[in-house]
């Protein structure tokens, strides 16, 4: 049975993909047959269906949103995409992230040793940067959690409205959702069970921001239920 799902975005980013999968493969067998992962390609020129998966990988399905019609149009669609995982979630609870960030096996095992029976909260991470494992502190010095990594259930995820698809094209649309997510929830930060980030001095193709062009504009602070508006198929699933 699926207790968890991982729902990750992806655009143009292969050789972090690989990273997820060798992360994945390595985690305990007990916990993959209870997991599952969600990958969505966000019209990507270097599909992620195309990364190599290795052997021991837990459930893993890879779908695609639409090819973007204008190419002056700079697609950046996360926030459609964590839609399409949330909803195509077979897992109870979600577990979102970004690319870049990467859960640890032992947090993992926390995480079904903790959480997953426990009340209907919303759990945030403490940061470690690869690769040699350093807390990621604010500028007093203070843990600084990813602004946009969350467990939380599926029935909260659309309780609050997921993204806001409205906001495609542009970067840091996280924030209407993370507004209303504290509005709306109880949040819990596990200060001592990390996530993992790596830079693009640590892997080149980690993170997409600047290739992507995209840029900020002002956004609603309240997210309106959520419109799957972006096109999907599923490419892979194994």
């Amino acid at each position: 049975m699926t207790r968890l799902t991982l729902g990750i975005a992806y655009y143009q980013n292969p050789g972090m993909l690989a990273q997820q999968f060798r992360v994945w493969a390595a985690y305990p067998v007990a916990l993959k047959a209870q997991i599952e992962a969600i990958v969505v390609d966000d019209s990507s020129p270097e599909p992620a269906a195309h990364v190599p998966r290795p052997a021991g990988l837990p459930k893993l399905t890879i779908g695609r949103l639409a090819d973007v019609a204008d190419p002056r149009t700079p697609p950046w669609r996360q926030d459609a995409a964590r839609n399409r995982a949330a909803h195509e979630a077979a897992g109870e609870w979600l577990f979102l992230t970004d690319m870049d960030h990467v859960l640890p096996s032992e947090s993992l095992e926390y995480i079904f040793d903790h959480c997953l029976d426990g009340p209907d909260v919303v759990y945030t991470f403490q940061r470690l940067d690869a690769p040699n494992l350093t807390p990621k502190l604010d500028t007093h010095g203070l843990p600084h959690p990813h602004p946009n990594t969350y467990l939380l259930t599926k029935r909260r995820y659309w309780a609050i409205g997921g993204y806001d698809e409205s906001c495609g094209g542009v970067y840091g649309t996280d924030g209407p959702f993370r507004a209303a997510l504290l509005q709306q929830s109880t949040i819990v930060h596990l200060d001592r069970v990390p996530i993992v980030r790596y830079a693009r001095d640590v892997i080149a193709d980690a993170s997409t921001r600047t290739d992507r062009q995209a840029f900020k504009r002002p956004v609603r602070v309240r997210v309106p239920p959520a419109v799957l508006s972006v096109p999907y198929r599923q490419q892979v699933s194994a």
